[in-house]
């Protein structure tokens, strides 16, 4: 079973949607990595710190979307940023739990292939091994609609060999031979081809079609904003701003130093990674149903998602 669907299945068994915090705080989630820009430029510039006063923000970073909906749905956590797969997936077969509460940043993930390896089409990928991050990820959707739509079943058929890779990992994986292709988020991409072991297939504004899809969404836990609308409010408020803030690139590449800190790529590395992530506070209907349309077809989905519960409201 996927991780995404064990951790949404313990945290449901130990209490389900717990109704989070009591309000004069806000536990709030990120992911430390490029397509959280916007969280990482809040973060780093104390931007919810100072717009979400009285309130006080406690703030936590998890490694996977996955861990996030965990912490979401046990209560231990009120509000995150994380990408859409995670999400689709958790109203799937825990419908009402999670509100998208406003997009956060779209595209940011590349299809890169082996130097060497004589892929220049997505259908020349056909009994290759491809890497994604995590079962269930915006990547793992994104890959499986790129391979359904070249006419190759993936995984299920055996087509293509669909291998789980942890982003670390893509180095060693392709300086051993061991994968022929990822897609995967910025800027691990651009250190592959930094270092030739990698060429880009599809940039990152052609994955999905367009690149016009939910790379990361801001989510809050619905209990909590029905319990707490004006901390929301005071969230959503801080949300604008961070989002503001990250339409700068150099702001952006900043935060991206500081957090990783002495382990952080080259400067020309963390601004093509830059450039691969839109900022925005949208969520496209069309690519979000590009990304339910996946995730069904994976298997992911106990019950259709609604495409209306995956859109910020008015």
């Amino acid at each position: 079973m996927p991780a995404v669907l064990v951790a949404l299945a313990l945290a449901l068994a130990l209490g389900g949607c717990g109704g989070g915090g009591s309000g004069d705080s806000v536990r709030l989630g990120y992911l430390p990595n490029l397509t959280n820009a916007v969280a990482i430029v809040g973060v780093h510039q104390d931007v919810f710190g100072r717009e979400m006063a009285p309130s006080r923000v406690r703030i936590s970073r998890f490694a996977t979307g996955t861990e996030a909906v965990a912490a979401l749905l046990s209560g231990s956590l009120d509000a995150s940023y994380m990408g859409m797969g995670p999400v689709i997936t958790t109203l799937s077969r825990a419908p009402g739990t999670l509100r998208v509460l406003s997009g956060a940043g779209e595209a940011g993930a590349v299809l890169v292939v082996r130097r060497g390896a004589g892929i220049r089409t997505v259908a020349d990928l056909r009994g290759r091994r491809v890497g994604f991050p995590g079962y269930g990820n915006t990547q793992d959707l994104a890959l499986r609609w790129e391979l359904r739509r070249a006419g190759l079943r993936g995984a299920r058929d055996g087509e293509v060999r669909i291998v789980r890779v942890r982003n670390a990992d893509l180095r060693t994986a392709f300086e051993r031979g061991a994968l022929d292709a990822a897609l995967c988020p910025e800027p691990w991409g651009a250190m592959l081809v930094e270092r030739g072991l990698a060429e880009v297939l599809l940039p990152a504004d052609r994955i999905l079609a367009d690149g016009r899809y939910p790379t990361t969404v801001l989510v809050v836990n619905a209990r909590f904003a029905d319990e707490h609308p004006d901390e929301v409010a005071r969230l959503l408020a801080a949300h604008r701003r961070a989002v503001a803030a990250a339409r700068r690139p150099e702001a952006v590449a900043a935060a991206f130093r500081a957090i990783v800190g002495a382990s952080a790529p080259p400067d020309a590395v963390i601004a093509e990674g830059v450039r691969a992530n839109r900022v925005t506070t949208a969520v496209d209907p069309e690519g979000t149903a590009r990304l339910v349309e996946a995730a069904d077809d994976a298997g992911y989905l106990r019950d259709r998602v609604p495409l209306t519960t995956l859109l910020p409201g008015p």
